[in-house]
């Protein structure tokens, strides 16, 4: 299972944190505090999910600029036969945003198609 994620990088905004200097004229200490909620929403769902399922399922968080771990998600996928070629380049190009959760390399639509899903996965 794969979760894109907002990383919180303090200081790492568009300057690479010289604004975040304390001498800066800008000051970034809050600059992702508008991904906490979803954060949150997602750690109670990893929680959640470890609780129930435990070491039967494998979550990898990733941040959506991490195109590479993301890219590399999709090709194991695809050489493990969960899904073609097509449904990872589609899911790479059209499915990466924050929030986003993918079962062996499907995308879930809803909290209740994740559910239903990582059901289907565990009994397999």
């Amino acid at each position: 299972m794969m979760i894109i994620r907002p990383e919180k990088e303090i200081g790492m905004g568009c300057c690479g944190g010289v604004c975040s200097d304390e001498d800066g004229l800008v000051h970034m200490e809050d600059e992702f505090k508008h991904h906490d909620e979803e954060r949150k929403r997602l750690g109670e769902l990893y929680q959640q999910t470890m609780e129930e399922y435990g070491d039967r399922v494998e979550i990898i968080f990733l941040d959506p600029r991490n195109l590479l771990a993301i890219f590399m998600y999709f090709v194991t996928q695809a050489r493990k036969k969960q899904i073609n070629k097509r449904t990872a380049l589609k899911n790479i190009l059209f499915h990466m945003k924050y929030g986003a959760i993918f079962i062996n390399g499907r995308k879930t639509e809803s909290f209740s198609d994740y559910e239903r899903q990582l059901r289907i996965q565990i009994q397999e």
